[in-house]
């Protein structure tokens, strides 16, 4: 029989196995060969997890941060000769604003099957968390980093967000929380709503949605080098 590509989720704090339903789980213990975003925290994710085999004959291909597949494709193949494979991002759900995307298209070019796990993801549980629209949203990634292109993109999905009701989800590189919400501060509506979520799951976990006029410029330093999400509407 043909393997399978699987999505197999991971935690989006440390120590949070707890988070993974243990029907996936169980699916991770079966499986020998991975496609993974970095070896090093997937080798620590599959290990906590209770893996019943060493990490040692596991077999783990690492995605190149660079976009290079050279040997992709011919590991990919081993499901054709029966070996399933799991996918597993660096936090969360792979191929959700996750180079583990590409994986499953290929999957699908070759007529492999895919199978997603079950587990958490830092977009959804912030959108659940927000009071926002859950009927129409969009996920946009990563903004600019350049001041002025900044602006512009804020604007821009403000004005979606008034016009159409759809909330836009965004998030930037963690010691650039402080310069994105700034940003947002000085170019938004003061009637737009802005949420931050930051440390979704962990005991520091804060969420608060308000008006960005109550927003204080002061808070957003409390946001530097922790992972969130922002999202106006």
């Amino acid at each position: 029989m043909q393997g399978k590509i699987y999505l197999v989720p991971c935690p989006i704090i440390e120590d949070g196995i707890s988070s993974l339903p243990p029907a996936t789980l169980e699916v991770l213990h079966t499986l020998d060969h991975f496609i993974v975003e970095r070896a090093r925290t997937a080798r620590r994710f599959i290990k906590e997890s209770g893996h019943p085999k060493p990490i040692s004959e596991l077999e783990i291909f690492e995605l190149d941060k660079h976009g290079k597949v050279e040997g992709l494709k011919d590991f990919i193949f081993k499901t054709k000769k029966g070996s399933s494979i799991g996918v597993i991002s660096e936090a969360g759900c792979p191929g959700v604003a996750d180079p583990g995307a590409d994986i499953v298209a290929i999957a699908h070019r070759e007529d492999i099957d895919v199978s997603p796990c079950v587990g958490p993801s830092s977009i959804l549980l912030a959108l659940m968390s927000s009071g926002m629209s859950g009927q129409s949203f969009c996920f946009n990634g990563y903004l600019s980093n350049k001041k002025l292109a900044l602006v512009k993109q804020l604007k821009t999905l403000e004005s979606i967000a008034h016009k159409q009701k759809q909330t836009q989800i965004f998030m930037d590189a963690p010691y650039r929380n402080e310069f994105l919400l700034s940003t947002c501060k000085d170019s938004l509506r003061p009637n737009t709503m802005l949420c931050v979520a930051v440390d979704i799951s962990a005991s520091t976990e804060y969420i608060k949605t308000k008006k960005v006029s109550e927003w204080e410029s002061a808070e957003f330093k409390f946001f530097h080098k922790r992972p969130a999400i922002v999202m106006i509407g």
